[in-house]
């Protein structure tokens, strides 16, 4: 079950082990012994080569400016102490060698100016199953083939690897970028930009490709380590992984960079969606009233609702026309109203999220904020051209719609918060703005008709500072506040009826 995948607990927590710049490749060896990091700095990189029982880090090398970025690093399977990285231009072998008076790390820089012709830029490097070569792809779709080891040469005269590395060939394998290299027992898998999974033998002949018209650019490829068996492929039956591994029976996943995930089962051709998540960034998120179920929205355009106790997904739509940038549950929880990008406001069932009516297309720009009254009549957003827009509930023929009611330009800053509340001497909603400009407006929605948004109040909060946002304080005691905070680090609290700062 997917939920299960998201509650692993983890086995051992490395801290410290970075600078503040953070991890931008990692890699375990095949022992699970040691790990490989590559820090993300982008003028010195670090990499660390730490033992996974060990309490801090065996070694750690600086690589100097002459190096350019290394994004990618794996280890040798056959050889824990052996691995390799690369950036876009240049390949760095390592070898880790322990000796009694410490350690030492050789390292070697290949670039492309080690070829006579055009090889594109890197994208992934593996060891040859043979351990005696490595490959690197490219985003001309060809592969660098790297020899460890002068093969004439007496067994005493070779050098410690990877000493002898030397760049023998460039390999055209197709006109796609190789975006992915995996090396199995006896076969070499790749990925490319067009979705396409080819697998060949060690003497990179061909052997089968897997490709289906909605994959995407491959990020990522792990295959199964059960081995479905053709005589006895019966439902539930299988076998374990033996040292050759006759090709077409090894399923695997594989991931996208437009974050969906597939399984292929190898046997019949057949790839199955098994998760499709955000591509871009996830700017809205909002939690239901009453469920422990949050809404997520992102600037793809993905809406998906999760159970989070569960850590399950529960249903999702996709809007490609526009990114999803604000959510809003009622207070009810019947309702979720999603703000758009282009400016378009939605309004959805909030269990099926299927549009209860249609679209509003009312403001001219990104929707930035959006929220219900609290009886649920009333639906008001905020875009960034400084507009306030109201939306009323109605009846229709017996049934509830929405209609739009009015909308006002009630700022010339952004504005940074819309806030319901409920007057105190009736059960009336509320109405609050605030924007960049220091202005508090305060709206009449008995008296606003169509086309017509009155505004009753508007109050300066701050002479220099800028507020930043603005909610309800606590009703503890009889007088009656709402909070802001400002650019200056500062909370105030207001007198929700003189407006004065107490």
């Amino acid at each position: 079950p997917m939920g299960s995948l998201l509650c692993r607990v983890p086995v051992r927590t490395i801290f410290k082990s970075r600078s503040e710049d953070g991890v931008c490749a990692i890699a375990i060896s095949q022992d699970a012994k040691y790990l490989v990091t590559i820090s993300a700095a982008t003028v010195v990189q670090t990499w660390k080569f730490l033992a996974v029982q060990h309490r801090g880090a065996l070694l750690s090398l600086v690589l100097m400016q002459f190096f350019e970025f290394q994004d990618y690093v794996i280890f040798n399977p056959q050889n824990p102490h052996e691995f390799v990285s690369n950036s876009k231009t240049q390949v760095i072998f390592y070898l880790w060698v322990s000796r009694d008076m410490g350690s030492r790390v050789s390292a070697w820089l290949l670039s492309p100016q080690t070829f006579k012709c055009l090889v594109g830029q890197f994208s992934q490097s593996i060891f040859h199953f043979n351990n005696t070569q490595a490959l690197t792809g490219t985003s001309a779709g060809k592969l660098v083939v790297w020899d460890m080891h002068d093969p004439r040469a007496l067994p005493e005269q070779l050098p410690a690897k990877p000493h002898g590395v030397t760049a023998t060939k460039v390999v055209a394998m197709q006109e796609e970028s190789l975006t992915v290299l995996q090396v199995l027992d006896s076969c070499i898998a790749t990925g490319d930009v067009k979705g396409q999974v080819k697998f060949y033998d060690g003497q990179l002949r061909l052997l089968t490709i897997y490709s289906h018209d909605k994959v995407g650019p491959i990020q990522s490829i792990s295959f199964s380590t059960i081995l479905r068996d053709a005589s006895s492929a019966l439902p539930g039956s299988s076998k374990s992984l033996p040292t050759q591994t006759p090709l077409g029976f090894l399923n695997f996943i594989l991931s996208t960079s437009d974050a969906t995930m597939f399984h292929v089962a190898t046997d019949s051709s057949n790839f199955e969606r098994i998760m499709t998540e955000a591509k871009k960034a996830v700017n809205a998120i909002a939690c239901h009233p009453q469920e422990p179920l949050v809404a997520v929205g992102s600037h793809c355009g993905l809406l998906k609702v999760w159970e989070y106790k569960q850590t399950q997904y529960l249903v999702s739509r996709i809007f490609p026309e526009a990114g999803i940038q604000c959510l809003s549950y009622d207070p009810e929880g019947h309702l979720l109203a999603a703000g758009f990008t282009d400016g378009s406001v939605y309004i959805f069932d909030a269990i099926s999220l299927q549009s209860i009516c249609e679209e509003f297309q009312c403001s001219q720009a990104p929707v930035t904020h959006i929220s219900f009254s609290h009886d649920s009549k009333y639906l008001a957003t905020a875009d960034e051209n400084y507009s306030v827009t109201v939306y009323k509930r109605v009846l229709q023929n017996g049934s509830r719609c929405w209609e739009h009611l009015a909308g006002l330009v009630s700022h010339y800053k952004p504005i940074r918060g819309i806030l319901f509340g409920v007057h105190s001497d009736s059960n009336e909603p509320r109405l609050l703005s605030l924007g960049e400009d220091r202005q508090l407006v305060e709206y009449d929605l008995n008296s606003s008709i169509k086309d017509h948004l009155v505004v009753t109040h508007r109050d300066r909060l701050e002479q220099a500072a800028v507020p930043l946002c603005l909610t309800w304080y606590p009703k503890l005691s009889t007088e009656s506040f709402f909070l802001t905070a400002n650019n200056c680090y500062k909370m105030k609290l207001y007198n929700t009826t003189t407006k004065m700062c107490r």
